[in-house]
């Protein structure tokens, strides 16, 4: 479908589903903006917002066979399984939107992608942890040594000193499960590293659907 009225995609971009001004309601091109909709894989609720915001600024009635027919349109595009896999692969939901054997292909692709996200998303989140632990470690050692310092230094007294010796015990048993949890974090890391690598090889054998978009690669 040609799109009749590109302000449509200005609407959706800047003023959100339920937003729409007194001007905007009344120069509506419903039907661009069910395609707009439909190609996004927007649920069928989405035009109640519209609804809402236009009866009340405007005394506008939304335009519901026009829309109907715009987002039938826009759902032909969305419901291809090349894009099924590019939602998948960006983590996007899917709220049940397509329909027949159009939705079988298009869930397959999806569940493909979205396998693909949940591989990258373990191994960038596992990453992140092992930052985490880095920063706390080289913390920890910091306030270590700074207690060493002050405890070899003068004018301290006995209790004081005896505080310290507590605190660098505590120290060093932090420090000990921080360097427990990064072996263990580095394991599931280079584990879920193997998993995703595999699985991008699997689909660089077996190929993935055709036209889609959306990186394989890890994040780290």
């Amino acid at each position: 479908m040609k799109k009749t009225a590109a302000g449509a995609a200005v609407i959706l971009a800047a003023s959100g589903c339920a937003s729409m001004s007194k001007e905007e309601c009344v120069t509506a091109d419903w039907r661009a903006i069910g395609y707009e909709d439909g190609a996004a894989g927007h649920p069928v609720s989405a035009v109640s917002g519209r609804r809402q915001a236009c009866a009340k600024k405007a005394g506008v009635t939304v335009d519901m066979a026009a829309y109907t027919a715009g987002r039938s349109e826009g759902l032909d595009l969305y419901c291809r399984p090349s894009n099924g896999y590019s939602v998948g692969t960006r983590g996007g939901a899917y709220y049940g939107v397509c329909t027949g054997p159009d939705e079988l292909a298009f869930l397959a692709a999806y569940e493909t992608g979205r396998q693909l996200y949940g591989l990258q998303s373990t191994v960038s989140s596992i990453g992140g942890q092992i930052r985490q632990a880095q920063y706390d470690l080289r913390n920890v050692e910091h306030q270590i040594a700074e207690t060493e310092v002050a405890l070899v230094s003068p004018g301290h007294t006995a209790h004081e000193r005896l505080t310290m010796l507590a605190e660098l015990k505590t120290l060093s048993e932090e420090k000990g499960n921080i360097e427990t949890a990064l072996v263990a974090l580095h394991r599931d890391h280079a584990r879920a590293q193997q998993d995703l690598a595999a699985y991008q090889d699997d689909l660089a054998y077996h190929g993935v659907w055709r036209g889609a978009s959306g990186s394989t690669e890890a994040q780290y």
